[in-house]
């Protein structure tokens, strides 16, 4: 019996099931689960679309594309253990098991953002596609895309309770609109099934009237419902975070919850208003003025403020750092000095270190210096110790090195020209532009652009303030800032960033936290409030500097060298207390070089890149679509090439016109004569004469065939067939359209006759 492929209830799951899975990027520190995620519920969701067409069982379809989504996960995740690809071995038991221990060691460890290890990406590419199968079959099969959003729901609230903070609302838009569609749909199909209940109109559109009239009604019942519950949000206190397995959202490395972490979306002021006095660090050092302890570094502005990363590798045990000034003049001032954290709440992967760090004890935590000098570690250490080197150039190492045509002035780092450090944000690019070269003259060195910028920002022209005015909608943020002066470090640091890339600088906004306050006169305390944001200048011969563009007391200390020899009397300390953080944030580990790193293949390759997998999947896509169409052409082809003689193959064009246009929704009166399904057509289509002339042309070939002498020869009526229903296709529109084009009903019977072939061929019992 005929099977129904369920094809807009099988892509409205599809789409609901990714809408939900797409939000746990924020969980986690990188993607690389999502591509091998979305591809397995589009397998899914192509499984059921053909088992459906091919049989009416119920229990075939579930065992169906329960076998096909267990092959997908088998072979994407877990292939290296199989033996011929799909059988699975011992190796394949051991190799899940271990997966799911570190997907459970990684969720009790870290707050989120989390590390994507090969066990979170095994465990959830099998969630999603578990749930896309739950959501599929309960929508389709069983008819109850109501009960579907049970299992939508559960992986939405993944996200939702462990990220620490609020979704943005179109995610939950996108989710309910999705849900709701596919409820309207099956309510669709279950109102077209009540036949006796539709009204028989003239034009015999009855069913159409209905279907549309009862479309509006619940699109506007779901419209209401989903700005009902958008609306109450804002009024609904913020519920607190309920942690997957005690973990995301909170994770200390202990599992204990008591860490913090700059988020990704960190909101600075929520840092710098906070109220908490609990340490995020207490630590001493040698140091006698100590420099902030960085965390991450932003580089691309193409946002506005940037986004927040890590150039550190994955965290690995016994890791040695380069040495920091391996390439640093010894003509620069310099002393090593220690720091020992007694206490840290700084969550994995993110570990505060001072600049030129040359070597860490974390008692045995893998952990990893990138080429920016911020650090990751696999997990959460309570204390450890670091040794670093402090710089002390004076303003004739930075005056001198500028890079001469003699080539004297060594290279400190080879990627500070790269893109990410000297090009400019969009947005604001001309008034950035226009300011920087206003403030220091065209013949300036780097350095007397670098101090003139700093100096504007320290100027009465702006002020520091956590109560920013209202910026309008669309506005860029640091154009808004020129215009209003008033901002905290974030808004300086970037400022400062991008007026230096204007003048040819290399710069980049550094985020971490101030060295905090001393109570004792011995350890430094760090507290949340100390999160803070400054930016760094790249100079030939001495390497990356800091500035501190940020005016007041939530400030760093000013270094010498950042202000001109005239004003040197005015660079004593302005400040050791509180700041804020930086950006918005997508804290990543990357792909560039760890130019700190001691590793014999640090410059091996890291990963397929992720455009490769987009490519993969994009042809994976198309292959599969391609499938029912390419089937419906061969076998039209083949029909025509084993016809027995000219009538039966006239006969056979005949029916693939009637079969198309059955595609396209244009069905003849059941029992019409060719003729009368001929005039029915050209009346119905509205067909041109040309037009017309070749469907009657059609007719009396057929009419030939079916009454005329037996072995006349008959012309070959394909075009006009091909032409009549190309014509018919380009009067239909959305669903019809594409349901012709991608899922042709002679691809599906061709593929039902194979099966049923293939099954008569088995032995039977």
């Amino acid at each position: 019996m005929r099977g129904e492929a369920r094809i807009v209830a099988g892509l409205l799951s599809a789409a609901a099931t990714t809408a939900v899975t797409l939000p746990l990027v924020r969980l986690f520190d990188t993607p690389p689960w999502v591509v091998p995620a979305v591809l397995g519920v589009i397998v899914v969701a192509a499984a059921g679309m053909l088992l459906r067409s091919l049989t009416m069982s119920s229990g075939v379809i579930v065992l169906g594309q329960t076998l096909v989504a267990g092959l997908y996960v088998l072979v994407s995740q877990l292939g290296d253990t199989t033996r011929f690809v799909v059988v699975p071995t011992p190796q394949t038991w051991t190799a899940l098991v271990g997966h799911l221990e570190q997907a459970h060691h990684t969720i009790t460890t870290y707050a989120a953002p989390a590390p994507a290890t090969p066990g979170i990406v095994v465990c959830l590419v099998i969630i999603v596609v578990v749930v896309a199968l739950a959501v599929d079959l309960a929508s389709t099969a069983a008819a109850s895309p109501a009960v579907a959003g049970l299992p939508l729901l559960s992986l939405f609230l993944v996200s939702a309770a462990n990220s620490g903070g609020s979704l943005h609302w179109v995610w939950f838009v996108v989710a309910a609109a999705l849900w709701l569609a596919m409820v309207a749909h099956q309510s669709d199909v279950d109102l077209r099934g009540w036949t006796t209940s539709i009204p028989l109109m003239a034009d015999g559109d009855g069913d159409g009237v209905a279907a549309r009239s009862h479309r509006w009604q619940a699109a506007g019942v779901g419209a209401v419902a989903v700005v009902a519950a958008m609306v109450a949000a804002g009024f609904v206190p913020h519920l607190p975070t309920r942690y997957v397995l005690d973990g995301l959202g909170r994770g200390d490395g202990a599992g204990a919850g008591t860490g913090i972490r700059l988020s990704t979306e960190l909101d600075l002021r929520r840092s710098l208003e906070s109220p908490s006095q609990t340490p995020v660090m207490r630590y001493t050092t040698d140091d006698p003025t100590p420099q902030p302890l960085r965390v991450a570094v932003v580089e691309d502005f193409t946002d506005g403020f940037g986004q927040m990363r890590s150039r550190a590798l994955e965290p690995r045990e016994g890791f040695t750092p380069r040495d920091p000034v391996r390439t640093v003049p010894e003509s620069v001032d310099r002393e090593q000095r220690t720091i020992l954290v007694e206490d840290n709440g700084v969550a994995a992967p993110q570990l505060p270190l001072p600049w030129l760090t040359r070597s860490a004890d974390l008692g045995g935590i893998a952990w990893s210096v990138g080429a920016d000098g911020t650090a990751r570690v696999q997990r959460t250490p309570g204390t450890y110790s670091a040794s670093f080197i402090e710089l002390d150039p004076q303003e004739e190492d930075l005056a001198d090195s500028v890079l001469r045509d003699d080539g004297q002035t060594e290279v400190v780092d080879t990627t500070a020209y790269r893109d990410a450090y000297v090009s400019l944000d969009p947005g604001s690019a001309v008034e950035i532009t226009e300011l920087a070269e206003s403030l220091a003259p065209v013949d300036a060195t780097p350095l007397e652009a670098a101090q003139a910028i700093q100096e504007h920002l320290r100027s009465a022209s702006y002020s520091y303030s956590l109560d920013l005015p209202a910026m309008p909608e669309g506005r860029d943020p640091i154009v808004h800032f020129l215009e209003t002066g008033v901002g905290y470090c974030q808004q300086f640091a970037a400022t400062m960033t991008l007026l230096a890339r204007a003048r040819g600088i290399p710069a980049r906004v550094v985020v971490g936290f101030l060295p905090g306050s001393s109570p004792d006169g011995r350890a430094r305390v760090v507290r949340a409030s100390d999160a803070h944001a400054w930016p760094e200048l790249y100079f030939e011969g001495v390497g990356w500097v800091r500035f501190e563009p940020t005016p007041g007391q939530r400030a760093a200390s000013v270094p010498g060298y950042s202000i001109a020899s005239s004003d040197s009397t005015d660079t004593d300390e302005t400040g050791t207390s509180t700041s804020d953080s930086s950006t918005s944030t997508s804290t990543t580990s990357s792909e560039v070089e760890d130019a700190t790193a001691v590793d014999p293949q640090a410059g091996a390759d890291t990963g397929t890149p992720r455009w490769l997998w987009w490519l993969v999947g994009l042809v994976a896509v198309l292959a599969l679509a391609a499938i029912m169409p390419v089937t419906a052409v061969l076998a039209r082809r083949r029909r025509r090439r084993t016809a027995a003689d000219d009538a039966q193959r006239v006969e056979r064009e005949w029916q693939e016109l009637v079969a198309q246009l059955d595609d396209l929704g244009i069905r003849p009166p059941v029992g019409s004569t060719p003729r009368q399904a001929g005039a029915w057509i050209g009346h119905r289509m509205h067909l041109d004469a040309p037009l017309q002339g070749q469907l009657d042309e059609v007719v009396a070939t057929l009419e030939r065939a079916r009454y005329g002498a037996p072995g006349a020869d008959l012309p070959d009526i394909s075009a006009q067939v091909t032409a009549v229903v190309h014509r018919v296709r380009s009067t239909r529109q959305g669903l019809p359209r594409a349901r012709s084009l991608l899922w042709p009903q002679e691809g599906v019977d061709a593929w039902r006759s194979l099966g049923r072939a293939i099954l008569r061929r088995l032995p039977q019992r």
